[in-house]
């Protein structure tokens, strides 16, 4: 009787557990972002934007190649203003301040719960996410949206001086 009441409770286990697919960033260059689909409002948020000239010349002063980074992870279908006017401004300022694409990293994401190459250290809670990195670490962030009387630049020249 044993026996049967084990394999019972098992297959009942084995029906009402629910296994999620696990999904894992996709990174994204630049000109990729330009001629994916889902990214088809990027292009003209990017190119509307002006940052600030004032500022994004001491972005530019204050920033070392290699030994700062950028990590952006979007989710690329969502229509909220964190990513369709945050995100495309953010990396206007980096483009705009001389930041090298290669210390640039961009991830697409179905979900903050995504699998990305830096989990181990780099906490994703929410979408969009935009950290700046000294070495490996986190020296600034745009969590899905700006702080409270804060720029874009304003945000990543802190960091750059951090």
């Amino acid at each position: 009787m044993w026996p049967g009441i084990v394999i019972a409770a098992l297959v009942l286990l084995s029906c009402t557990q629910s296994t999620q697919p696990e999904y894992t960033a996709e990174r994204l260059t630049l000109e990729q972002l330009r001629t994916t689909p889902g990214f088809a409002w990027f292009d003209t948020e990017y190119q509307a934007y002006s940052p600030d000239t004032a500022l994004v010349a001491q972005i530019r002063a204050a920033y070392v190649p290699g030994l700062h980074r950028f990590y952006v992870y979007v989710k690329p279908t969502c229509s909220c203003v964190g990513t369709q006017k945050l995100f495309p401004r953010f990396l206007r300022v980096l483009t705009d301040g001389g930041i090298r694409l290669n210390d640039c990293e961009i991830y697409a994401m179905r979900g903050a719960g995504d699998r990305h190459p830096h989990q181990n250290w780099l906490q994703i809670r929410q979408l969009p996410s935009f950290f700046i990195v000294r070495d490996v670490e986190v020296c600034g962030s745009i969590l899905g949206e700006l702080p409270p009387g804060k720029t874009i630049e304003q945000v990543v020249l802190e960091a750059l001086h951090y």
